[in-house]
């Protein structure tokens, strides 16, 4: 992540920040894309097991508590480009534009 950037973002502000980083709309690479998708159908069962549906609010708060959860075991940001924690942001934020949540 680009020193500077904040994880303290609200959904849309994060998903614009992981834009500079991230292949968020366009064209990715094959593992990448396979790595995206795994995580995004992990976030959505995570979220759909609990009985909620998809949506801005519910994804906004399950982003916030992996958020929490990184800089509670220490996870910086800086120190891998594509680290499993910056593949599962990615994945939310990817989910929020495709889903119409963000733009």
């Amino acid at each position: 992540m680009p020193r500077g950037t904040s994880v303290r973002h609200p959904l849309a502000g994060l998903t614009r920040d992981f834009h500079k980083i991230g292949p968020l709309g366009g064209p990715i690479d094959p593992w990448m894309c396979s790595e995206l998708d795994q995580h995004a159908a992990q976030v959505c069962e995570g979220i759909t097991s609990s009985g909620s549906g998809i949506n801005a609010r519910t994804l906004g708060t399950y982003l916030h508590g992996f958020l929490d959860g990184c800089l509670e075991r220490g996870w910086d940001s800086e120190a891998v480009e594509y680290d499993w924690e910056t593949l599962r942001i990615l994945a939310i934020c990817r989910l929020a534009k495709d889903r119409g949540f963000v733009r």
